[in-house]
């Protein structure tokens, strides 16, 4: 029997997750094509490039895009399907709204091409490893004829629904990390107010009930832990704005769904103060500076 079946992917958007992302596809075997804004970005993939999506997706079984606004994933997906050949699936990657998706899909369809969305969890160093939790949304038989590549990006890569419910799914999940986040933030102004030794303390939480992954990478304190954002002058593995955006569109698919989510609302005004203070390009861990200097 054969090998896994090697694709040639269109790959539009060449940034902290798209490179990482990319680079896996290539050291799996497949053929990709790399295409950003930034002709910088593109060529450092190493492999052949695009000066636009359309001519990225010019023979190619697949497209993925990863892209820092719902605004650039609706321009390109449409240029995609446009320009893509029948049969092409288009994964979309980035984290947008589940409305926007379901739209996108049909125009897709209706033009020959399969689309999914699938966003990912697990930062930079999840895309480095191919460890990304993968929620996609889509038509089951799509899925199961891309599942082997998204294999090649994430350990756990799960059908969760129709299309928009990987959307869905992420934007529940950053809800509840930008929610932790200023929580973890406000317990961490607290123990510097009480002069307690915050290291002392982020062991005790990594052993209590309080532990999760946002506190184990991203406790907001420098010299804690020397690979924490925080001890960087916050050097972003995520950056604040991006999860401004994402808690943004969370809120209002929760108003859509007839939920009223208080604390994620109480925690984007933390997150809107940290970008009105000039700290959205700094990770988002940096919302402690606005907890702790209100």
């Amino acid at each position: 029997m054969g090998g896994p079946t090697k694709s040639r992917v269109a790959f539009v958007g060449l940034g902290t997750m798209g490179l990482r992302m990319a680079r896996r596809l290539v050291a799996a075997g497949h053929e990709v094509v790399a295409c950003d804004l930034d002709p910088a970005r593109a060529a450092a993939l190493g492999t052949a490039t695009a000066s636009a999506p359309a001519a990225a997706v010019a023979g190619a079984d697949v497209a993925i895009t990863s892209l820092p606004s719902p605004e650039a994933v609706a321009s390109v997906v449409r240029e995609l399907g446009a320009a893509a050949p029948p049969g092409t699936t288009v994964i979309e990657m980035s984290t947008s709204p589940p409305s926007l998706m379901r739209e996108l899909a049909g125009e897709l369809e209706a033009r020959g091409a399969d689309f999914l969305d699938a966003p990912v969890s697990g930062g930079p160093i999840g895309a480095e490893a191919g460890t990304l939790a993968i929620m996609v949304g889509g038509r089951p038989e799509v899925f199961e004829r891309r599942l082997p590549l998204l294999e090649t990006l994430g350990k756990l890569v799960v059908c969760v629904g129709g299309h928009g419910a990987g959307q869905t799914v992420k934007l529940c999940n950053n809800l509840v990390v930008a929610a932790e986040m200023v929580a973890i933030a406000e317990a961490c102004a607290v123990l510097e107010g009480e002069g307690v030794d915050p290291a002392i303390a982020y062991e005790l939480f990594t052993s209590s009930t309080s532990d999760s992954l946002v506190m184990r990478r991203r406790f907001p304190i420098a010299g804690v832990r020397p690979e924490h954002p925080a001890t960087k002058g916050y050097e972003p593995m995520f950056t604040l704005e991006l999860l401004h955006k994402d808690l943004t569109l969370a809120l209002e698919l929760a108003d859509e769904a007839g939920v009223e989510a208080r604390v994620a609302a109480r925690a984007l005004e933390a997150y809107g103060e940290a970008r009105r203070r000039g700290l959205g390009p700094l990770d988002y861990s940096a919302v402690y500076r606005v907890v702790r200097e209100p």
